[in-house]
């Protein structure tokens, strides 16, 4: 029995089955320059508006924030990192929350059954640099702890999702990916979310960099960009009121002491000068746009309706799902 001659089958090695990785374009990985003459898609509401209806409770003022910031961004010279990322986490702060601006770099991905394109947004081999016109080849995104999530405004600046928003102004929404809320977790942290079921974004931190984008902030921008995160603020505050008479939010207030006291008017923000700063610089995020009417916000089926997340998979405006 023992030396019964073994199977020749079973001898032979069967070969090793490699995942065959897709092929990159060559020449298809992207630094770019932001382009200031880009324009952001015209639409009636921004599609930020419907989350407001059925998120979680406690992302309803992060999502105000940013469905205000893209509503005034409706048709406007794309934003560039550094003052819309200041200004989303001043807002933030306004409103009782933990909020920074991070250096990061980004990078976009298509991915198809054949090739993998790459778009970087912002450098990491070496650090950014500051432009004469206030712009920089750098990236910058939003850490908020108090959500954990980091929030990235303006990766439409990428031109992949810029020519994709034209025809979907959902993807020229603000991402936001869960991320740790301990510092130095988020700092080593490379969060990736996906955008639909082609595309998908990832994020390393730089915040060794993050004190270099300084001179974009510097003399009257840095006045604009604090009048533009007031703003913003402020015009958040009315629309989380409004969405307070739809939804009960009293479990978020509990937690959120600032921000349930400004809405019971026992605290304000600060007043606005009264003759403000020009917010039309090409490099300032938030604009003074079209008004909305907090009295009668969008609808989820009016803000919706124009603009509904394409991918499959169930993912829905606004919120990219961390891979």
């Amino acid at each position: 029995m023992g030396n019964r001659k073994r199977s020749g089958r079973r001898q032979r090695r069967e070969p090793i089955r490699r995942m065959i990785l897709p092929t990159r374009v060559p020449g298809s990985r992207r630094p770019h320059r932001p382009d200031e003459t880009a324009l952001m898609p015209l639409f009636e509401y921004s599609p930020m508006f419907g989350r407001l209806v059925d998120a979680p409770v406690e992302m309803v003022p992060l999502l105000a924030v940013l469905a205000v910031l893209h509503q005034a961004q409706s048709g406007m010279p794309v934003g560039t990192c550094v003052p819309t990322s200041h200004q989303v986490s001043g807002a933030l702060r306004h409103l009782g929350f933990e909020a920074e601006a991070v250096a990061a770099c980004a990078t976009l991905y298509r991915v198809t059954d054949t090739f993998t394109e790459v778009s970087e947004v912002g450098v990491w081999k070496r650090p950014p640099v500051v432009h004469a016109d206030g712009t920089t080849n750098g990236h910058m995104v939003v850490w908020t702890p108090s959500f954990a999530q980091l929030v990235d405004a303006t990766l439409v600046q990428d031109p992949l999702l810029l020519a994709a928003a034209q025809v979907n102004p959902v993807y020229s929404t603000p991402v936001f990916v869960e991320v740790p809320t301990d510092r130095r977790e988020f700092f080593a942290a490379q969060p990736v979310a996906w955008l639909d079921d082609h595309l998908y974004a990832s994020w390393a931190m730089l915040p060794e960099w993050t004190r270099l984008t300084d001179p974009v902030l510097a003399g009257e921008a840095g006045a604009v960009v604090e009048l533009g995160a007031l703003r913003l603020a402020t015009d958040a505050l009315r629309l989380i009121a409004a969405v307070a008479e739809e939804r009960d939010l009293s479990a978020m207030l509990v937690q959120c002491p600032r921000l349930g006291a400004l809405l019971r008017g026992e605290h304000q923000l600060p007043e606005s000068p009264v003759e403000p700063a020009p917010l039309q610089s090409p490099t300032s995020g938030f604009r003074t746009g079209r008004s909305l009417d907090y009295d009668n916000p969008p609808t989820p089926a009016a803000a919706t309706a124009s603009a509904v997340w394409p991918s499959r998979s169930g993912r829905e405006p606004g919120d990219a799902r961390q891979g």
